[in-house]
C-alpha cells in the first residue's frame, strides 16, 4: 500500500462561520430545513454505502462471506459506540429540521409565478 505524502502543500482554507440556520434561501424556512436534512442525508448514506463495498471487497478476498457477517455478535463496548454513532448520524441529519429560520411556517409567502 503507498504512503501518502504528508509534506505536500495543502490549499484548503478554514471554513467561514455563517449564520446559515437563520438564512432564507427556497422562500420557506421549512423547506430550507428538509433540503439541508435530505442532503446531509444522501451524503452520509453514500459514504456509508462506499465504504461497505470496499470493506464486503476486503473481506471477500480474505475468505470472508456474507453468512459469516451476518453471524457477528457486537460486543457491549462496540453496541455502545454504533450507539453513539446512530445519534450523531441523526442529529447530522435530521438536525436541520429543528432550525427555525427567521421566518415563521405561518408567513405569507408571494405566489409562485
Amino acid at each position: 500500500m503507498a504512503t501518502p505524502k504528508t509534506d505536500r502543500p495543502t490549499y484548503a482554507a478554514e471554513a467561514i462561520p455563517s449564520d446559515i440556520k437563520n438564512s432564507v434561501f427556497l422562500g420557506n424556512p421549512i423547506l430550507d430545513n428538509l433540503v439541508s436534512a435530505m442532503v446531509a442525508m444522501g451524503a452520509e448514506v453514500w459514504a456509508a454505502k462506499r465504504r461497505i463495498k470496499v470493506v464486503e471487497a476486503v473481506l471477500a478476498k480474505n475468505g470472508i462471506g456474507a453468512e459469516q457477517i451476518e453471524q457477528y455478535m457486537p460486543t457491549e463496548e462496540e453496541k455502545a459506540a454504533w450507539e453513539a454513532d446512530r445519534d450523531r448520524f441523526v442529529a447530522l441529519a435530521f438536525g436541520p429540521l429543528t432550525h427555525e429560520g427567521t421566518l415563521g411556517p405561518t408567513t405569507s409567502f408571494p405566489p409562485r409565478s
